[in-house]
């Protein structure tokens, strides 16, 4: 039997302070992906131990449950889980190229992209204010763009944009995901996630490690996008990134199913505006305490970040006047 979920002011706020500390965790995340980049780690080496980490510290918390053999094998699964993976290993080289605060702002352009995907598969249409605002984020991401140094631009664009396609991919995978859908509680939500990202992980990670061994046995040549056998065995690129994924991308799922259950979506969205600005903030931290050296961001990706911001909270209050004017 399940539970009502409380209908109190005090049970919303808890989700308003889940959601602001989902952002935060954004924040954080971006300044610990730019030191792992102060240290030379390989993307797919950070990210791999990230993700695998994460999922055996939800699972550790879960369980696995009796259904998990069937959920691995389930083919969206593999969407999902790629598609996790995939969003983190194109942000991550986003961040190679320009600093958290600039690399969040190119990450928004998955929400237009979302709009736009959303109307094409499913014949979802937006309203008027939240197509305006999806043009408004096109219109600054383009603007963000053009002020990129020459030399990171069109690498900032194109990581950027793969990692927003791939945010798009797992949001529509999860909403079709069999047991996605099925789930109820916050704990059951970040159980399947923990086992499509432990199934996933695993199988990506040994067939790195085999990629590896056979470009050190010279029966592949060497790639760039595949870890060399130093970089694959860099204790800190290890130590990290099982922190990052361990800690923060753990805490960052909980927190994203908890606020939903007691904010929706669309408000957890609302707050997400904010991320920019986070990301932002923990930057300004990392650079005082020198674990990472990067410009402060110009006046005029400043000006961008609040477009953005104002943007995605025009989208989500058209989205809420169009549910109050649907009628019953």
């Amino acid at each position: 039997m399940e539970k009502s979920i409380p209908d109190s002011p005090s049970y919303a706020m808890s989700g308003w302070i889940e959601a602001a500390a989902f952002v935060i965790c954004i924040g954080v995340l971006s300044l610990v992906y730019a030191i792992g980049h102060s240290f030379g780690a390989h993307p797919i080496a950070f990210i791999l131990y990230a993700t695998l980490a994460s999922a055996l510290a939800t699972l550790a918390f879960t369980g696995l449950g009796s259904d998990a053999v069937a959920i691995m094998l389930h083919p969206t699964s593999w969407i999902v889980g790629m598609a996790i993976i995939l969003i983190e290993v194109f942000y991550f080289m986003v961040l190679a190229h320009v600093s958290p605060a600039h690399g969040n702002l190119m990450l928004r352009i998955g929400i237009p992209i979302a709009m736009v995907s959303g109307w094409l598969l499913l014949r979802r249409r937006a309203p008027a204010f939240a197509v305006a605002g999806g043009v408004a984020i096109v219109a600054a991401t383009a603007f963000v763009i053009g002020i990129t140094s020459p030399a990171a631009r069109w690498p900032m664009a194109a990581f950027g944009t793969l990692a927003s396609v791939f945010m798009v991919v797992r949001g529509f995978a999860s909403e079709f995901h069999p047991w996605n859908r099925t789930a109820r509680t916050v704990r059951d939500k970040v159980r399947v996630t923990g086992i499509v990202v432990l199934v996933t992980s695993l199988m990506s990670l040994t067939l790195t490690a085999v990629a590896t061994m056979a470009i050190a046995a010279g029966i592949l040549p060497p790639l760039q996008f595949i870890p060399s056998a130093a970089q694959l065995l860099h204790a800190p690129t290890i130590l990290l990134g099982s922190l990052a994924g361990g800690a923060i991308l753990t805490l960052m799922m909980y927190l994203n199913f908890a606020s939903v259950v007691k904010i929706t979506t669309e408000n957890l969205t609302a707050m997400m505006a904010f991320s920019p600005v986070t990301a932002w903030a923990f930057q300004e931290l990392g650079v005082m305490l020198g674990l990472i050296a990067v410009n402060r961001p110009e006046p005029r990706l400043i000006a961008a970040m609040f477009v953005f911001v104002a943007s995605v909270l025009l989208i989500f209050w058209a989205g809420q006047r169009a549910r109050r004017v649907q009628p019953v």
